[in-house]
């Protein structure tokens, strides 16, 4: 409904999420059990997001999904694609056939958390062809749908943990609050500035709004993402 340079490459940063939220969706039941293990936590480095997760560690695929879309865990990224049979080269291989399946042009990954590298790399229309994808899952939406979320216990470390939603348009207490907003997931590295996807829905009608390499932070990512949601429900039905 709206575009601009929307086939241009660029790093997505967390935004990955969402094209591996996607591929966990088809492969997985959500209520397998995930093991952790020394790869899917020792590549992290200072400032990396994370929640904490030890070697050895076993955590319910669902509660993974969510520590992974709103805390943006990059440890259970990884382990959510080593879970896969075959192991995590396997699920990469599995990203980017279903991406090119499902109709993504200039798209290439090479891991499932967004950390920097070369080439990974995708563009917003890609995105917005994942975010339709992803967006069809009720699972996703019920998820995606919630501020906050309580992983239990686990086997190794007797405390909850929460993970939050950090998209702030779903706040109503936030200055960037947007009431048709059902959700979506933050990025921001160096090399790739801010990136998000947005989800919403009003009178029956769902979209998915996408920004990239965005100057100027989280505050011009959301601005741009209501005016771009403003005239999509306004002009169209």
């Amino acid at each position: 409904l709206y575009a601009k340079n929307i086939d241009d490459k660029h790093y997505p940063a967390s935004i990955t999420k969402v094209m591996t939220a996607l591929v966990a969706l088809q492969k997985y039941e959500m209520d397998e059990i995930v093991k952790f293990t020394w790869d899917d936590i020792g590549f992290l480095e200072y400032g990396d997001a994370h929640i904490g997760i030890k070697p050895d560690e076993e955590v319910k695929m669902l509660d993974c999904m969510y520590a992974m879309m709103f805390a943006s865990a990059n440890e259970v990224s990884h382990a959510i694609a080593s879970h896969y049979e075959g192991g995590y080269e396997a699920f990469m291989d599995e990203m980017n056939r279903i991406s090119t399946e499902i109709g993504c042009t200039n798209s290439h990954w090479v891991n499932t958390y967004g950390l920097h590298d070369p080439e990974h790399y995708t563009s917003v229309h890609d995105m917005a062809i994942i975010g339709s994808e992803v967006f069809k899952y009720e699972l996703f939406r019920q998820i995606e749908s919630e501020q906050s979320h309580e992983i239990p216990e686990t086997n190794i470390t007797n405390e909850k943990r929460y993970a939050w939603q950090n998209h702030k348009m779903v706040y109503p207490s936030h200055r960037h609050y947007y009431e048709y907003c059902v959700g979506g997931k933050t990025g921001f590295t160096d090399q790739a500035l801010t990136t998000l996807v947005t989800f919403a829905s009003k009178d029956n009608m769902n979209l998915v709004a996408v920004v990239m390499r965005t100057h100027g932070g989280g505050n011009n990512a959301y601005l741009d993402t209501r005016e771009m949601l403003d005239y999509s429900f306004e002009n169209f039905s």
